[in-house]
């Protein structure tokens, strides 16, 4: 059916249908640009009818921003799940000095489809994205709180370096994140944050950059609390909720009915009215006043749940951070089966808090993340979307207990969304699945097969544009449901393997490399287990094979174990033949002694060649050459990549003077006359004004290598010196 006459397509106005198109014609069309030589024709600005970014926090444990978006209306993005749908980007800023400058963290990104929903009205959609963020730690009597801002963009990405981009359709979001204190410190820097100056007998006897560990955080007593408390109207139920729930829970304590007993300073360590206490904790009501869970969304990146509690207090969280602090939980249950019943509990997860004093008005906004199985529930786009209601309960101190999803906490709240899965293969109920997720940071979805070429965000900030890969090559994915680990199986095997000749010949990966891991108890709180060095078999049926670290499959009193980011090899591809590579998976169950292949492959272009630059002086005296100041100086620049990016030009040491020549520079590969093969011209430096000294003009190259998976371009440099000289 043609787009015009579509149902959808009769909701959406023009501005939104052909936004990219009136933009290409009109770069200020909308008149959101503040310096545009351009007139607006219809003034749209910050439109959030569609999109809006909801909630940041920011998860201390996982050094990560979390964002929330909430999808408003069921079309308007592109077309539905078997089309390309439209891209919502979210640019992150940090600000270390309450917003007078800000730092560029990256961008990320997911797709959006046209989804309608069967129910009336509209229910929103609510998605989750997150970005790398490791803010400088600080011993923790210093306060260290850093202001973030996340701008939305539909369809096309904010600029960089752009703090205050106003887009045509979203909106930006500022929050203020606490960084959890360092619990490891360089000597030296812990002196310099005490304000102490190390004297030179000091320095000479000490040595001051080795590392020293901080006190252990304590968690404080119950008499402490109310000492700290005192006077700050926080009540016993708040203060003392963890040990009263341990006395009304926990075994018995048995002085209870000792004839000695003396009342509750036996077991507090101080009076309290436990009556009322304890009626608080028997008849909870979800006080909110604390803490509250604003937004749960799911990841499509990491298939995790994902949720933004704000912190609204400065006290009444245990103690500060050189304490142990208090745990906001989050359980999460998924209706699976359409009942709303909310039986299928997902798991919980957390965060440490603490009191604040210099609590920002909005107060503080934290992240929790729950790695989850939902993409075992995924279905082709021809089936339609697959919708999943969504329960999260936080509660403070007292974990929600899995088999409850309507639990009411003493402290806290419950949040309730809709989430649509991305459309993939079915993975059949009882059938064993492998498959790639990422390769090089990079959704294999967006890696095109053919060409091997990324497009698109990654999954840690950068922003690909037909890019090759080179370096350390991260292969991220999933075996479901695996072995259960934590009930004592054997591990499933899996080997990965790559061939450069189009599948003729395949050649095993055997690089070592570390993950980390972590269990999550049924219903309990997730704890770090030990680093594990992978390495794969060396004889035997699966020589060649790692060991999956991952175990999925969780019930009452069964753990999940997750490997973080969900990684599967780390591929050192430096020294090997640039040119297309195939990648495929293969993995063995132990139970069933069977091999079978993943769902999927892959298909990259590897490029480790860095740009190859050259610049001479061609005036005057040349390269090396004498210069008077106010003299002109003019030369080539050439810069030669089969995936050239970027060239810039640099006078060092800076200080002035104006670098012009017949075409702008910068100069990039999709400027017009630029190829992707590299550029040449010709440079020209205005040396009026500049002091005389000796100069190095560099020429600066980049390529759109995707480098070690964490950022674009390989890089060279160029450089040509002059001396320049006062006139006499």
């Amino acid at each position: 059916m043609p787009e015009e006459t579509r149902p959808e397509a009769v909701q959406v106005p023009p501005e939104r249908q052909h936004f990219r198109s009136l933009l290409l014609a009109n770069p200020n069309y909308f008149g959101n640009v503040k310096q545009s030589p351009f007139k607006p024709v219809v003034e749209i600005a910050g439109n959030t009818s569609y999109e809006q970014l909801g909630c940041i926090g920011f998860s201390p444990p996982a050094n990560q921003l979390n964002a929330i978006v909430y999808i408003k209306l069921p079309y308007g993005f592109g077309g539905g799940l078997c089309t390309n749908g439209s891209q919502e980007y979210v640019r992150f800023y940090a600000s270390y000095d309450g917003g007078k400058s800000w730092s560029d963290l990256g961008l990320t990104s997911f797709t959006a489809f046209d989804i309608p929903e069967p129910e009336q009205p509209f229910v929103r959609l609510e998605y989750a994205l997150s970005l790398p963020f490791a803010p400088q730690r600080r011993l923790c009597f210093i306060d260290n709180l850093v202001l973030v801002r996340g701008i939305l963009s539909w369809n096309v990405p904010p600029p960089p370096n752009t703090p205050d981009f106003v887009p045509v359709w979203g909106n930006h979001h500022d929050t203020v994140v606490e960084v959890a204190p360092l619990r490891l410190i360089i000597l030296e820097q812990a002196l310099a944050e005490a304000g102490i100056a190390p004297t030179a007998q000091l320095s000479q006897a000490l040595d001051l950059t080795q590392p020293v560990q901080a006190a252990p955080a304590r968690e404080l007593t119950v008499p402490e609390l109310q000492q700290l408390y005192r006077g700050r109207n926080i009540p016993p139920h708040r203060f003392a909720l963890g040990a009263l729930h341990r006395a009304l829970t926990a075994t018995p304590d048995p002085r209870l009915l000792a004839d000695n007993f003396s009342g509750p300073a036996q077991i507090f360590g101080t009076e309290i009215d436990v009556g009322e206490a304890a009626a608080a904790i028997a008849n909870p009501a979800g006080n909110t006043s604390y803490e509250q869970l604003e937004c749960v969304g799911f990841n499509e990146n990491s298939w995790s749940l994902e949720g933004v509690i704000r912190i609204k207090r400065p006290n009444g969280y245990s103690g500060g951070p050189c304490s142990a602090g208090s745990t906001e939980y989050v359980t999460f249950w998924a209706d699976l089966d359409g009942s709303g019943s909310f039986a299928s509990c997902l798991g919980t997860a957390s965060v440490t808090v603490y009191d604040i004093a210099d609590i920002p008005r909005s107060g503080l906004e934290f992240a929790v993340s729950l790695p989850t199985t939902l993409f075992a529930y995924r279905q082709p786009c021809t089936a339609g979307p697959k919708l999943i209601p969504i329960r999260a309960i936080l509660s403070w101190q007292i974990p929600p207990p899995c088999a409850d999803p309507n639990y009411v906490p003493v402290w806290g709240n419950r949040e309730q969304t809709l989430i649509c899965l991305p459309p993939g293969p079915a993975i059949e109920p009882g059938q064993q699945s492998a498959f790639f997720d990422t390769v090089g940071s990079m959704s294999v979805t967006k890696i095109d097969p053919f060409s091997g070429l990324a497009n698109g965000t990654s999954t840690v900030g950068f922003t690909a544009v037909q890019s090759p890969f080179g370096g350390e090559v991260t292969i991220t994915g999933y075996l479901y449901p695996a072995a259960n680990l934590s009930a004592g199986a054997a591990p499933f095997k899996y080997r990965i393997s790559v061939s450069d000749d189009g599948g003729a010949t395949w050649v095993g990966l055997n690089d070592t490399f570390t993950v980390s891991r972590q269990l999550i108890p049924w219903g309990g709180v997730p704890t770090a287990l030990p680093d594990v060095t992978q390495s794969v078999d060396l004889s035997g049926v699966t020589a060649g094979y790692y060991a999956y670290q991952a175990d999925w499959t969780t019930g009452p009193g069964d753990a999940l174990i997750v490997v973080s980011g969900n990684v599967l090899a780390k591929w050192q591809t430096a020294g090997k033949p640039n040119g297309l590579w195939q990648i495929k998976m293969d993995v063995y169950d132990p139970s069933t002694a069977t091999f079978f292949p993943a769902v999927n492959t892959a298909t990259i272009l590897l490029d480790n060649v860095a740009p190859s630059p050259s610049i001479t002086i061609t005036s005057g005296g040349g390269s090396c050459g004498d210069f008077y100041v106010g003299d002109e100086i003019s030369g080539n620049y050439a810069v030669s990549d089969l995936h050239f990016y970027e060239l810039s030009l640099e006078l060092l040491p800076g200080g002035g003077g104006n670098f012009t020549a017949p075409v702008p520079l910068p100069r990039f590969w999709t400027d017009p006359g630029a190829s992707t093969l590299g550029d040449s011209g010709t440079w020209t430096l205005d040396t009026t004004g500049l002091p005389p000294c000796g100069y190095v003009v560099v020429l600066n190259a980049w390529d759109r290598t995707i480098v070690n998976s964490g950022a674009i371009g390989n890089y060279n440099d160029a450089s040509v010196g002059f001396c320049l000289k006062a006139k006499p």
